[in-house]
């Protein structure tokens, strides 16, 4: 009876190991999902982030050439208004 007895407690030992053992595993893989799911969320915004500094590094480039750009034609106009007026001026001195 004794051995029936003491095979009964190791079994119930046993059984209550496994489900200690069981549950501290399934809680540490949920630990991990979660640590991973946020790490790549983390990732993520990192990369939109990155991704929005870039487009607005782009849009500002975009605009400094275009402002150049413009200030480039503006110089040009100048400079062809200045040479006409030159040759304009060349002109009368010669037909005098």
């Amino acid at each position: 009876m004794a051995m029936i007895q003491s095979s009964t407690a190791t079994a119930r030992a046993i059984f209550i190991a496994t489900i200690f053992i069981s549950s501290i595993v399934t809680i540490s893989a949920f630990a991990q999902s979660q640590s991973m799911n946020q790490s790549m969320n983390n990732a993520g915004d990192s990369a939109n982030q990155t991704g929005e500094a870039i487009q607005g590094n782009a849009s500002d480039v975009g605009a400094n050439i275009s402002e150049g750009a413009k200030n480039i034609g503006s110089n040009l106009t100048d400079v062809a208004k200045g040479l006409a007026k030159t040759i304009g001026k060349g002109l009368q001195d010669l037909s005098k």
